[in-house]
């Protein structure tokens, strides 16, 4: 496995090093000091997915924005999470660093394990960065558009109080008791220790995060996040574990439970508001590249004017189909339709024309095949669908209604226009030795039978 690596930039070498030693990392980590001359070279490789900049009385507020401006210049930049450590907690300085272009920022004095655990936040999202500038890059290889680009990241800073629930559990210490305090005079706090009560108010929507206070026994918390983790309305909602004994907590069992991070209850109230701000920038970031792989992914599966599957996709999913029907023994068919006067149409009516013709075509076919049935569009004018385990006289008689159905669509267009489209159809059945680019190229090869 390939290790995490993380540079910590700091005035010097000591003062770097020092800055490592406040950041507790496992065997899947390195940490690598140095110092603010060098620090340029090293963090724009591209071979660092986290760089923290430790800001404060040595490392100025202008120097650190600076950096972070020159590092927006880097090709790396969209794989690499620019964070500041800062024994400074003010909201003021928060706001700083973050319109710098700073992604987080890590207030000290925290418990070592709570470092650790937002290091192990920052370096999850910092793959799926990375995972999703590569999966684009590959989109861009089969779909016909320029792709989604991820965009930088904006500040989430909330100009109003965060509202949040706090669910309290085996409220017997005084430290939760601060804690509490500490959340009521920093956001706006809907207090509850019966879970039922919880759930419907988590159902209700309108929370910004799920603060969770155990002064004892952490697992009833932890068993609560589990149960939400798997509700999919809930799934990004941010949830906070706050406890007093953090370097007890194991981690891996915290964080599968789907607790977003974790704090001290010993936190005062402006420690917590800063803490909930960086908190839900981090869950912002994340929802919004959740959002973006689920557009990236329906970019590469689906053409965008029929609806059908792409190219690439279309062609792995056929493959996929003839492996499974060669153990089961199952035949498999594949027809090709073909819009024969769609560059015609193009010429005279114009490009808006055709894709108001692909639309049609696109709507058409989805109704009339089967649910197994898959239809691919293979080029501009070209269309493959495919008919699991189905002989060739059932394919046959379902293309030929197919193709003669499109044949007497009308297509309207604007401007008072009406056109009749002329499909031409072939068909093959596959042999089982053909692998799928095989069994396409069999299509091209025969005579196009055009729909009487």
């Amino acid at each position: 496995m390939q290790a995490n690596r993380v540079l910590v930039v700091g005035k010097d070498e000591a003062h770097a090093k020092a800055g490592v030693a406040k950041i507790a990392a496992d065997k899947f980590t390195q940490v690598q000091a140095t110092s603010w001359m060098e620090a340029i070279p090293l963090a724009s490789s591209g071979r660092y997915q986290l760089v923290i900049v430790l800001a404060g009385a040595e490392i100025g507020i202008a120097a650190v924005t600076t950096f972070a401006r020159s590092a927006e210049r880097w090709t790396q930049r969209e794989g690499m999470m620019l964070v500041a450590l800062t024994e400074d907690g003010t909201a003021a300085l928060h706001r700083d660093l973050q319109h710098a272009g700073f992604d987080d920022i890590i207030h000290r004095p925290m418990h070592p394990t709570q470092v650790a655990s937002r290091v192990a936040i920052l370096l999850r999202l910092s793959t799926m960065r990375r995972e999703l500038v590569r999966r684009q890059a590959t989109a861009r290889g089969f779909t016909s558009g320029d792709g989604l680009f991820l965009a930088p990241a904006e500040p989430v800073i909330a100009s109003r109080r965060a509202s949040v629930l706090l669910m309290q559990f085996d409220q017997s210490a005084h430290c939760a008791e601060q804690f509490n305090r500490a959340v009521r005079s920093c956001t706006e706090a809907t207090i509850c220790d019966d879970p039922e009560a919880a759930r419907a108010l988590l159902y209700r929507g309108g929370l910004d995060a799920v603060l969770l206070c155990s002064a004892v026994d952490p697992r009833s918390a932890i068993d609560f996040a589990d149960r939400m983790r798997r509700v999919p309305a809930l799934y990004n909602l941010p949830v906070l574990l706050a406890t007093p004994d953090v370097g007890k907590l194991d981690l891996d069992m915290v964080f599968n439970a789907g607790v977003t991070d974790v704090a001290p209850t010993c936190l005062s109230s402006e420690q917590l508001s800063v803490h909930l701000t960086s908190f839900k920038r981090l869950e912002a970031l994340r929802a919004a590249l959740a959002v973006r792989y689920t557009q990236h992914v329906e970019m590469v599966i689906r053409d965008g004017l029929t609806g059908f599957a792409g190219h690439g996709f279309g062609m792995a999913h056929l493959q996929a189909t003839l492996q499974d029907c060669a153990e089961l023994s199952l035949p498999v068919a594949v027809a090709g339709l073909t819009i024969e006067n769609l560059d015609e149409i193009n010429a005279v009516h114009g490009y808006l024309a055709g894709d108001i013709v692909m639309r049609r075509v696109g709507d058409m076919v989805r109704r009339c095949i089967r649910g197994e049935d898959m239809a691919t569009r293979l080029s501009g004018s070209r269309i493959l669908v495919q008919f699991p385990d189905t002989r060739y006289a059932s394919a046959n008689v379902a293309i030929r209604r197919l193709a003669n159905v499109l044949r007497l669509q009308k297509v309207d267009l604007p401007g008072g226009a009406s056109i009749a489209l002329r499909i031409g159809y072939n068909l093959a059945c596959w042999d089982g030795d053909a692998d799928a680019r095989a069994l396409v190229a069999s299509l091209k090869a025969r005579k196009v039978a055009v729909a009487a």
